[in-house]
């Protein structure tokens, strides 16, 4: 099954913000389909990555928060 990105592209400067909080430079993805989640993109442990998203957006998360699609829970965090 071919996942597109259409919803993350709707979302791009938002989801690159994201994508700076929890990646290193090293591991920016050069893309991210709709169907990714956080654990896709980041080597961090969850609890870094619930860390720096709290801190970064000041919204309470859990880790079901971190199983949706980013461009989900960048709706969630940003809702721009």
């Amino acid at each position: 099954m071919l996942v597109g990105d259409k919803e993350v592209r709707a979302r791009a400067p938002r989801v690159d913000r994201l994508l700076r909080i929890v990646c290193s430079e090293e591991e920016l993805p050069y893309f991210v389909s709709d169907a990714a989640t956080v654990y896709d993109v980041s080597s961090l442990l969850e609890r870094e990555i619930l860390a720096k998203l709290v801190g970064a957006y000041g919204t309470p998360l859990d880790p079901t928060d971190l199983r949706q699609p980013i461009w989900k829970l960048i709706d969630r965090l940003d809702p721009g």
